[in-house]
């Protein structure tokens, strides 16, 4: 049985044009770093040392004689991209896409041993005197609340979308943990016309602190302190 994380992944993967809170799991993944404008060729070489990995480990799958799990192939998932801007940038308060700070990450399906995953990683890394394979790296990321949205059309549009994900998160009491976001690219920007590209974008969040929640918090803890000390 084959497994399709766009497919199968529902629960993890908003693919709907209004907002929605999930949990992410805590996953393993093939990532690797980097700085700059995402229109330059440097950025493309760093999707192609993730994708040198994530396809041999998905053909090593494929052909182990025995599976741990009812799948016995998966289709790589989609690329996800974690965004932020350089402390430079932020200190400044004026940036450009050169200011960019990315890191590029691959899912490892669950039932891929990680084993396995590690060995054909290090195998690559040492047959190659490629400098980006050598900086791709396996990382574990626990499990996030999340919002998502689905974006459709070019990414220098996306402001649009997170319009509508602050709104979501003004009515529903959260607030945003982090100023790095998230995408997620369903579509290939090789092969998709920028106006039909799909991009999940996604925000870790957490409920809002409200003061009335504090009070009771505290008459709470003085209850307590009372009643143990009578």
């Amino acid at each position: 049985m084959k497994f399709d994380l766009k497919k199968e992944g529902k629960t993890e993967l908003n693919k709907t044009r209004r907002p929605a809170l999930l949990t992410i799991p805590s996953h393993y993944y093939l990532a690797i770093t980097g700085t700059g404008d995402p229109n330059t060729m440097n950025f493309g070489d760093h999707i192609a040392a993730l994708y040198a990995i994530a396809y041999p480990i998905k053909m090593a799958y494929k052909k182990a004689p025995s599976h741990d799990s009812h799948y016995t192939d998966y289709v790589v998932p989609p690329l996800c991209g974690d965004w932020s801007i350089s402390e430079a940038a932020i200190n400044s308060e004026s940036w450009d896409k050169t200011d960019f700070v990315y890191t590029l990450r691959i899912m490892i399906p669950d039932f891929v041993p990680l084993a396995l995953a590690s060995k054909i990683l290090t195998t690559k890394q040492q047959q190659t005197e490629d400098n980006l394979l050598r900086e791709v790296t396996i990382v574990n990321l626990p499990a996030q609340e999340v919002v998502q949205m689905l974006h459709v059309g070019p990414y220098d549009e996306e402001q649009i979308t997170f319009d509508y994900l602050t709104m979501f998160l003004e009515d529903q009491q959260l607030q945003r943990t982090s100023k790095t976001h998230t995408e997620i690219y369903l579509s290939d920007a090789r092969r998709t016309a920028p106006d039909r590209l799909k991009t999940i974008l996604q925000i870790t969040v957490a409920p809002k602190y409200r003061p009335h929640q504090r009070f009771r918090q505290w008459g709470l803890f003085f209850a307590i302190v009372v009643v143990h000390y009578k």
